[in-house]
């Protein structure tokens, strides 16, 4: 029965994370990102093409579709309904989805907003310091980027602590080591254009948008 539960609820946080809400709300604002910009789905591409509100919504939705079934997965391991790495699964699954929606052909973004609200149901502590670190990254360099990724790193970093210390369980571990290759290999394109010095910073209007009364 646990395995069956763990394999319904992986099914289930991929649809959630398939969910393209960046998509939506770029398109009600006549905005087609996979277009546009990067072509990606997350709130960096959706504010560079279709402006701070759509964004914003962006990263509330986002947040939600990773949150929400990963935090049902904990309650239900956390009360012997599957196991722990199930769980871990299920909050990996939530990010693949976002990565690579099946309702954009397996298109999709880089996964950090909804990994971070997935790591937030595992641990409110790891949530809020990979945030933080995010947040500053961002500041200090402007790269969304880089702030995604060393947020993801982040996380992994405080689920050992947390597991080492008996606070959370281990096998929330895996689930970090998931997201961090995950992320990373989708912003392998802004870790070239980093080194060639071409990357893009948070708050460069991008040029090249493409409406939905453009063509397409």
């Amino acid at each position: 029965m646990e395995i069956f539960i763990t394999i319904i609820m992986i099914g289930l946080a991929y649809l959630s994370g398939s969910l393209p809400i960046g998509y939506i709300v770029a398109r009600v604002s006549g905005v087609d990102v996979l277009q546009s910009g990067s072509g990606k789905t997350g709130a960096t591409n959706v504010l560079r093409s279709a402006g701070l509100m759509p964004a914003a919504l962006t990263v509330l939705g986002d947040a939600f579709k990773g949150l929400i079934p990963t935090w049902i997965a904990v309650a239900l391991a956390t009360n012997g309904l599957m196991p722990f790495w199930g769980a871990a699964l299920v909050g990996a699954a939530t990010v693949v989805g976002h990565n690579y929606s099946i309702f954009l052909k397996f298109k999709g973004g880089v996964g950090a907003v909804t990994a971070l609200a997935s790591l937030g149901a595992f641990s409110l502590q790891a949530g809020f310091v990979a945030v933080f670190v995010a947040i500053a990254i961002i500041a200090i360099t402007r790269y969304a980027s880089m702030g995604s990724f060393i947020s993801s790193l982040t996380g992994l970093f405080m689920l050992i602590i947390l597991g080492l210390g008996n606070i959370t369980p281990t096998a929330y571990v895996l689930y970090s080591a998931l997201v961090v290759l995950l992320v990373g290999y989708a912003l392998r394109p802004n870790f070239a254009r980093i080194i060639a010095g071409t990357e893009r910073k948070i708050g460069v209007k991008e040029n090249n948008v493409t409406t939905m009364n453009a063509g397409n």
